[in-house]
């Protein structure tokens, strides 16, 4: 599909960059000039088609998510925003939220600290649940994991997590967590747990 785009905008751009190119009085050098200026055109069209693309998909598919609340029969806390239903082996990455990584996954030490504080948050969450349910979107994430709205009897997980300062709204593509203004930034301002790094910046100082 991305080369398909990226052959259509190609063609586009070599069109509309040099008009000689249609042009029997071309040189050879003109010729490369505008197959130049078209592949880089074709290439940054492209980049910016298949990213407005990929979010686009991401809101219709968050927006229109199964009516139907399916529960998980064996719910087990993979991380801050994925679990897995052990009778099923499927796993659910949470449709609204972005939670810092763990492990190895993490950038620094301070991501993978409040990476294992939000998994520890769904873990209580869950085990405290009397039903855990998800109700589906249409899409898969490229781990295979299902993207869906994930409840603890009733209540959105995801949304109680934002509330806490475990974890950021999802918005349709992976941000940065360090820095001053990165996600771990973002959600130590809701004051729930305050967060400074000398090598990033102070980012809360209360």
């Amino acid at each position: 599909m991305l080369a398909s785009v990226f052959v259509a905008v190609l063609l586009v751009g070599l069109i509309a960059t040099y008009e000689p190119v249609l042009s029997a009085r071309a040189t050879p050098a003109e010729i490369v000039e505008a197959i130049l200026w078209g592949v880089l055109i074709a290439a940054l069209l492209s980049l910016a088609l298949e990213r407005a693309g990929r979010r686009l998909w991401h809101e219709f598919a968050n927006r229109f998510p199964e009516k139907l609340h399916l529960v998980v029969m064996k719910p087990c806390v993979l991380d801050g925003d994925t679990i897995i239903d052990a009778v099923s082996g499927v796993r659910y990455r949470f449709a609204n939220i972005d939670a810092p990584e763990t492990g190895e996954g993490a950038k620094c030490a301070n991501e993978a600290q409040r990476g294992e504080l939000a998994r520890l948050a769904v873990v209580a969450l869950v085990n405290r649940a009397k039903a855990v349910t998800v109700r589906r979107t249409w899409r898969w994430d490229q781990y295979g994991r299902r993207i869906a709205f994930v409840y603890a009897d009733g209540a959105d997980l995801g949304e109680a997590l934002v509330a806490k300062g475990f974890a950021r709204p999802w918005r349709g593509k992976r941000e940065r967590w360090c820095g001053p203004h990165g996600g771990l930034a973002q959600i130590g301002k809701t004051r729930a747990i305050p967060i400074s790094c000398k090598a990033c910046g102070a980012w809360s100082k209360f």
